[in-house]
């Protein structure tokens, strides 16, 4: 499937490049409403893309091509400027140039598969996933007892999430990972890579011995940020990190 999507993807990028060659005066008119933005991605791909297309489920193309067709939608068909699409979907309650693109590209989706594109439902799904979130930010502005069982899920959630990555990241295992090498007030973020096996886990703390530093003329400084001692550092942001299989 990761091959099927770059293939899809490097089409996309070649059509928009025989567009600029071939169909330029065609391709840049910017449809005014969903039928022309369907029609105009149907002109846009060659057959080959559209059966890597429907090669993919909906929520698949849909979430990969979000910020490559869907950034290219946005910004070149006026979604974020106010042009003819996007005051059309203004007209059937949709706000959100992403919203937007999302509708578009499903649409589009369910054009190549033959089937009704529903829009009508397409609108209530957005509609409704704002309505649900301006409740959720002005009920955490003003009801405690909400704000603490929101907190209690997130709590939750995060336990759940840290004792799965437990149950694998076992002792000896390897993993890969980013440490910071500029200690003090003016730390830029800046990072560099070690690999490293667990020795063990402390609470929501990952502790390793390092193994490998992949820039050793860095090695100083990371040693004196990150205070290792005998090549082994407690990790308190394993998120920068990943298993070796």
């Amino acid at each position: 499937m990761r091959k099927l999507i770059l293939n899809t993807f490097f089409c996309f990028l070649a059509a928009l490049s025989f567009g600029q060659n071939k169909l330029k005066a065609e391709l840049k008119y910017k449809p005014k409403n969903i039928d022309e933005a369907v029609f105009q991605l149907e002109k846009m791909f060659h057959d080959t893309t559209k059966q890597n297309i429907m090669a993919m489920t909906e929520g698949q193309f849909i979430r990969n091509f979000h910020f490559s067709l869907g950034i290219w939608i946005r910004n070149n068909w006026g979604l974020w400027k106010s042009g003819e699409l996007s005051k059309y979907f203004n007209s059937i309650g949709i706000f959100h140039p992403d919203d937007m693109s999302g509708i578009i590209m499903t649409s589009y989706y369910r054009h190549l598969k033959g089937i009704d594109r529903d829009l009508d439902k397409q609108v209530k799904y957005y509609q409704d996933h704002w309505k649900a979130a301006n409740e959720h930010f002005n009920k955490l502005k003003s009801d405690t007892t909400y704000q603490r069982k929101v907190r209690e899920r997130q709590d939750s959630l995060n336990n759940e999430r840290l004792n799965k990555k437990k149950a694998e990241w076992t002792a000896n295992k390897v993993v890969t990972g980013y440490l910071g090498y500029q200690c003090g007030f003016f730390d830029l973020g800046e990072q560099t890579k070690v690999k490293g096996t667990i020795l063990r886990w402390d609470g929501n703390k990952l502790t390793i011995k390092i193994i490998e530093y992949f820039e050793e003329r860095k090695k100083k400084r990371v040693i004196k940020c990150n205070a290792i001692q005998n090549d082994m550092v407690t990790i308190y942001n394993h998120e920068n990190f990943s298993l070796v299989e």
